[in-house]
C-alpha cells in the first residue's frame, strides 16, 4: 500500500501505526487561507495551492499530510466579504498545540508549509526552544516566486496549477472562463494612489484595498500547466532537506543540552 497521497485523517490507526513501524516520521502541515485574492478566484485558492504542494513533498520524501489548516489572518482584504480573518495569536496557539502533539506521537520532521511569514519563522523556532526538535517553516510565496519569476509565472497560475494537481479541472475550467471574461472586459480596477504605492514599496503597513479592488487581476499570461510546473520544481530543489533535517535533529538529539528552567544560575528539571 502506497502511503504517500494519503492524508493523515484517511489511514486507520492500523497504518498510522505500520508507517512509524517502517521508519516514517515526516509530517506536513498545510497552511492556507480563505480570502479575496482576484475577481476570477476562489477564495480557498491558497489552501488549494498548500495542499499541493505538501501531496507533491509527501509523495517525494514518503511522507504524510494533515488536512489544510484554511482559516488564518488575512492581510490587505480582510474586511470584503469572503475573507475569513483570524487573529495571529488564535493561528499560533491551535497550530502551536498541533505540533506538540505530532511530536508526541513519533512524528519528528515536521514540516510547515504556510503563506505566512510571521507563522513559518515563530512556531519553528518556539518548538526548537521548547523540544530540542527543529521543524521547517515553508514560505509558499517565497519558494514559488523564486521559481516562477524568470517566467513571469504569478499566484493566479500556482492556484489553478494546484487545483490541477489535485484534480479539480471543475475549477481550473471556471478560473481560466471567468478570467477571459473579465479580459474582454477590460480593467476597471480602480487606481490605487501614488503615496499609498510608496509606503507598501517600504514595508508592511496597515492597508485594505478599497471596493472593486484585489490584489490579483486577471492575467492574459494564466497557465494551469505553467503554474503547476512551477510547484513540481519548487517541491523537487526542496525536497533534498528534508533528509537534512532529519541529519540535523539527530545532531541536536547527541547534544548535551538541558532543558529545564534557569534560575539564579541553576539549571532545574533536566540536568543532563
Amino acid at each position: 500500500m502506497s502511503l504517500q497521497r494519503l492524508l493523515l485523517s484517511e489511514l486507520t490507526s492500523r497504518q498510522c501505526n505500520q508507517y512509524q513501524v517502517q521508519g516514517g516520521d515526516i509530517m506536513l502541515v498545510p497552511v492556507g487561507s480563505v480570502e479575496v485574492l482576484g475577481p476570477h478566484l476562489p477564495v480557498g485558492g491558497r489552501c488549494f495551492v498548500a495542499e499541493a504542494f505538501c501531496r507533491l513533498m509527501a509523495e517525494q520524501v514518503n511522507g504524510l499530510c494533515l488536512p489544510v489548516t484554511s482559516f488564518t489572518s488575512v492581510q490587505d482584504t480582510f474586511d470584503r466579504p469572503g475573507s475569513v480573518d483570524v487573529p495571529e495569536n488564535e493561528v499560533n496557539a491551535y497550530l502551536r498545540a498541533v505540533l506538540d502533539d505530532l511530536l508526541a506521537t513519533g512524528f519528528r520532521r515536521i514540516l510547515l508549509v504556510t503563506y505566512l511569514g510571521y507563522l513559518r519563522y515563530y512556531i519553528p523556532q518556539e518548538v526548537y526552544e521548547d523540544h530540542n526538535v527543529a521543524a521547517a517553516g515553508i514560505h509558499l510565496g517565497e519558494s514559488l516566486h523564486r521559481y516562477g519569476r524568470e517566467q513571469g509565472i504569478r499566484e493566479d497560475s500556482w492556484i489553478a496549477g494546484a487545483l490541477q494537481l489535485l484534480g479539480r479541472d471543475d475549477l481550473v475550467v471556471k478560473i481560466e472562463r471567468e478570467n477571459q471574461r473579465l479580459l474582454n472586459g477590460g480593467d476597471d480596477q480602480p487606481a490605487l494612489s501614488e503615496t499609498l504605492m510608496a509606503l507598501r514599496g517600504v514595508g508592511t503597513i496597515g492597508f485594505t484595498y478599497p471596493a472593486g479592488a484585489y490584489p490579483l487581476l486577471p492575467n492574459p499570461n494564466l497557465s494551469a500547466d505553467k503554474g503547476e510546473g512551477v510547484l513540481r520544481r519548487a517541491v523537487t530543489e526542496l525536497a533534498p532537506a528534508v533528509e537534512n533535517l532529519r541529519d540535523y535533529n539527530e545532531f541536536l538529539a547527541r547534544r548535551s543540552v538541558g532543558r529545564g528552567l534557569l534560575w539564579q544560575g541553576w539549571r532545574w528539571g533536566d540536568e543532563s
